[in-house]
Order: structure tokens, then C-alpha cells, then sequence
């Protein structure tokens, strides 16, 4: 039986969200015997006809999903369970954490609220507290692994201390699921009045990326930004809901609910300098996709494509 218990609280897998009251609808104008139309309400607040969330958070009914993008984070206690006047003495309490992703193991760092002590004592029913944070990059089956060492001493009747060092580990496994799901295409624009023997000597190289990103999360989101960043030898235009149009007013940002899919697209054009990069396979390396998104609840999340490059060319 463990002396210090682990206790894992996991932020980012237990989303609140706002809760939805409904007021009743009108009966009639008698008022003797109509019902209040707040009494379906359970907490006492003023409600407009056309806006249903409440000041009260819940919670989620069931263990939520984590998505690649966001940032995970919890906190960590150990707890000195020993009851007041315990003949044992807790200290030197030391907690350290590892994240075993699919491909790689990483240890966390583990921010404290407050400095202490190497060799500090938890007192019976005080308890260690810190947190952590991971950016998830990878999908699939996650492990926090946590280790607690400590030091047990135990005091006879002679006041003759025997300390002993303890550890124990605990493992705690979660998924870490797709939040947009994105594709591209690349495509070559037309040079006009070129011939096409003599393009690649006579006009730079310009193409066309098109991506569709789709919601694969359990609820909304906000794009904030979708940009491209190109190699050196590219520039890039963006002809999307972020570029000022004349005359007219910068769009708001897109809303997607689950499933649902937006078209995004950018200009590519070639530099005269430098040349250009090119696979292999004769692919020519034209740069990055990076979107940045949202919650309805603040939580925001980050997501950066491999290198996106163009068909074979000849």
C-alpha cells in the first residue's frame, strides 16, 4: 500500500462546455393560470429569448478525445495520505514524467506553482501539485508515464530515525485523433502565348494550391489563419478570406461544425533567384501549409503540412 497516492487530472481530455437552458414558450395572457415561462430554468439569471447558454459550465458525460494540434495538459498530485500523528515521515517527494508518443518517448518538464525544497517534507494530507504541457504531433495511442520517488522515515520509540526510499508508477493512456483532415492539389498554370517546349527557359514557374480542410473533431471550430510558406525560390499570394478585397470589408474568420469542409487555395509563382529545389524523382519542393484554429471553448490547436510539392515534371 502506497503511502503518497497518484492522482491525474486530465484538463484537456474533459472539455467543459457552456449549458443550454430553454425558456418556456407563452401560453396566454391569463396570468392566474399560465406558467412562468422561467421556470424551466434551474438557475435564476436573466435569459434572452435568442440566446440559450448559460453562465454554468458542464461537463462532458463520457472521457473526451485529444486532437493532434492541440496542446495537451493536466495536473499532477501526490498526495500524503498518512493520518495526523503517523509515526512516518514523508519527504524528498519527486515527481517526473515521460510522454511515449507512437514514434518517440519525450520527458516532460513540470512547472510547480511554487520553488521548493530538495529535501522539503510533505506533511500528512498536503499534496505536491505540478503541470504539464505537450504539443500533440502525432496521431494514435499516447502514454503518460509517471514516476513518484520519496523517501519514507520511520520514527521507533528511541527517536531513532530509518529512512527508507520509496517509488511507485502509474500509466494512464489516451488516443490522439485527427482534428482537420486536409488535402491538396497542386496544379501548373497555363503560360499563354508560350510555347510549351520553351516555357521553363522563357517564363517562371507558377501553380495553383487548393486544399480542403474538414472538421474531424466532436465540435465547432474557428479558422484563424491558413498561410503558405514557400521555399526561397517561391512567392506566394493568398486568395482567401483574409485578403482585403477594395471597396469591401475584411471577411470573419470561417466557422466549421463537425464535417464540414472549406476550400482554401493559394498563388505560387517562381523567383529568378534562387533555383528552384527538386526531388528526387523530379518533384519540385514549393513549401508549407500552416493553419491555426480555434474552439468554442478557447482551446487553440496548430497544424503544419510535410513539404508539398508539385507532380513529376520532365
Amino acid at each position: 500500500m502506497h503511502i503518497i497516492n497518484g492522482v491525474l487530472t486530465e484538463h484537456s481530455l474533459s472539455r467543459p462546455s457552456f449549458s443550454e437552458q430553454t425558456r418556456l414558450p407563452e401560453q396566454s395572457n391569463d396570468k392566474e393560470s399560465s406558467i412562468d415561462p422561467n421556470a424551466s430554468l434551474d438557475h435564476n439569471f436573466h435569459l434572452t429569448e435568442r440566446f440559450v447558454f448559460s453562465p454554468l459550465l458542464t461537463l462532458p458525460p463520457a472521457f473526451g478525445s485529444a486532437y493532434v494540434g492541440e496542446t495537451f495538459s493536466c495536473t499532477l498530485c501526490a498526495n500524503n495520505e498518512l493520518p495526523d500523528g503517523a509515526d512516518r515521515r514523508i519527504h524528498a517527494v519527486q515527481i517526473i514524467a515521460e510522454m511515449q508518443a507512437p514514434t518517440q518517448s519525450v520527458p516532460l518538464n513540470l512547472i510547480a506553482a511554487e520553488e521548493q525544497e530538495a529535501n522539503f517534507e510533505l506533511k500528512p494530507a498536503e499534496s505536491l501539485q505540478k503541470t504539464i504541457r505537450f504539443d500533440l504531433k502525432e496521431e494514435g495511442n499516447h502514454v503518460l508515464a509517471i514516476s513518484v520517488n520519496y523517501t519514507e522515515t520511520r520514527l521507533d520509540d528511541n527517536e531513532i530515525s530509518k529512512a527508507r526510499t520509496r517509488m511507485f508508477r502509474k500509466l494512464y493512456q489516451f488516443v490522439a485523433a485527427p482534428c482537420l483532415r486536409v488535402l491538396t492539389k497542386v496544379s501548373d498554370l497555363p503560360l499563354h502565348g508560350v510555347e510549351t517546349e520553351k516555357r521553363s527557359n522563357v517564363k517562371p514557374l507558377s501553380f495553383a494550391l487548393e486544399a480542403q480542410l474538414e472538421n474531424m473533431a466532436d465540435g465547432p471550430i474557428t479558422l484563424e489563419e491558413v498561410a503558405f510558406s514557400p521555399k526561397p525560390s517561391f512567392n506566394t499570394t493568398s486568395i482567401n478570406w483574409d485578403v482585403s478585397w477594395p471597396y469591401h470589408q475584411k471577411m470573419e474568420c470561417p466557422f466549421l461544425t463537425p464535417r464540414d469542409v472549406m476550400q482554401v487555395a493559394f498563388l505560387i509563382k517562381q523567383q529568378l533567384k534562387p533555383s528552384v529545389e527538386v526531388t528526387r524523382d523530379g518533384r519540385v519542393l514549393l513549401g508549407q501549409l500552416t493553419i491555426r484554429w480555434r474552439t468554442a471553448m478557447g482551446d487553440s490547436g496548430f497544424l503544419t503540412t510535410g513539404w508539398l510539392t508539385t507532380r513529376k515534371r520532365p
